[in-house]
């Protein structure tokens, strides 16, 4: 999955990831390779990024507001 997380003065992330966890407005979500379509609004706050081969720390990236969020296309992007 390719991830970019743009915020509305420049690229915050961007980069491909085997997935990523965050706290969406109906709760705790995980979004894994080749996820189905999807739009939701992801809470302020951490989200942790998943990589290939799980292997030492997990990255993280802050989130300072609520931000929308669009997977399509095995493609995932996170204005904020």
């Amino acid at each position: 999955m390719h991830l970019r997380v743009s915020g509305s003065e420049s690229m915050v992330f961007e980069g491909d990831i085997y997935g990523f966890s965050g706290k969406a407005v109906d709760g705790v979500v995980t979004f894994l390779d080749n996820h189905a379509n999807y739009l939701t609004v992801l809470k302020k706050g951490e989200i942790v990024l998943i990589d290939k081969k799980e292997e030492g720390p997990k990255r993280r990236i802050t989130i300072k507001e609520d931000s929308l969020l669009l997977i399509e296309a095995n493609k995932a992007i996170i204005f904020c």
